[in-house]
C-alpha cells in the first residue's frame, strides 16, 4: 500500500494548476487523470468518499448520499473540477 500511495502523490505533483481538489477527502483520491484538454485532474473514488463522509459526519450511508449527492456530485467548478469514479461494490 505504501507504494501506490508514493506513486499517487507523485500523480498529484502533475495536476495542473487550476485542478479542484475537495477539502478533508485527501484519502479518497486515487490518481490523476483527464479528457483531452482537461489532463491532471485529481480523480477520486466515490466509494471512498462515502466512506470518509459516513465516519467524520457520523452519518448513515443514506445521510452521506444525500450530502454527496447535493455537494460534490453535482459540482462544477470550470476545467479543473475533479473526476469521480463510481467503482462497483465488492
Amino acid at each position: 500500500m505504501k507504494q501506490r500511495e508514493s506513486q499517487v502523490e507523485l500523480d498529484i505533483e502533475a495536476i495542473r494548476e487550476d485542478a479542484i481538489t475537495f477539502d478533508g477527502l485527501d484519502d479518497a483520491i486515487i490518481g490523476t487523470g483527464g479528457q483531452y484538454p482537461n489532463d491532471g485532474l485529481v480523480v477520486y473514488s466515490a466509494n471512498r468518499i462515502m466512506d470518509l463522509l459516513m465516519k467524520d459526519m457520523n452519518i448513515n450511508y443514506e445521510g452521506a448520499c444525500e450530502w454527496f449527492d447535493h455537494n460534490i456530485a453535482c459540482l462544477y467548478a470550470g476545467e479543473g473540477t475533479p473526476i469521480i469514479v463510481y467503482e462497483p461494490q465488492s
